[in-house]
């Protein structure tokens, strides 16, 4: 857990929790300085300051894992600081050194072309779905055709 601050987090809110709702329900642990609740998608998380520490404490130890409109909230203190993607892949056991996400300059993307390309050239008799009597009847073809293979004496002989 981290060092208590003013304000908290909210995590793990129902879509339907407005600010009204939470002030209603942390007011009676001191004053408030902030609410904000935001809406990021699937996840709903708000910010709740206090005037004092010892309120957002007492707030914290009563409030933990209580049910707001059918969700268990999860309360942390706020860490005072933006968090960024690399954060939160940190926090989701991805690292944080997302190679995906961030190029490097001097990183060049190969064109996806190529690869339509190289499925383009191939001849007819690569066919994927031949059947086994049509494959074998070409080699018969390709046999019939083949010269007989002469030896290296043949060549002597001449």
């Amino acid at each position: 857990m981290s060092e208590p601050k003013k304000k908290l987090w909210i995590g793990n809110l129902a879509y339907k929790v407005q600010k009204d709702d939470l002030e209603e329900l942390f007011k009676q642990y001191g004053q408030i300085t902030e609410i904000k609740v935001l809406d990021k998608g699937p996840h709903v998380y708000a910010f709740v300051e206090f005037e004092k520490v010892e309120k957002a404490i007492d707030a914290f130890n009563s409030l933990q894992g209580r049910e707001l409109k059918g969700q268990a909230m999860k309360i942390e203190y706020a860490s005072g600081r933006k968090r960024t993607t690399n954060d939160r892949d940190k926090d989701r056991g991805r690292g944080g050194n997302d190679k995906y996400r961030k190029r490097d300059s001097n990183y060049k993307r190969r064109s996806r072309s190529r690869s339509i390309d190289r499925h383009k050239k191939k001849s007819k008799s690569h066919k994927k779905h031949s059947s086994s009597s049509e494959s074998s009847r070409r080699d018969k073809q390709y046999n019939s055709k083949k010269q007989p293979q002469r030896s290296p004496s043949d060549d002597l002989s001449n």
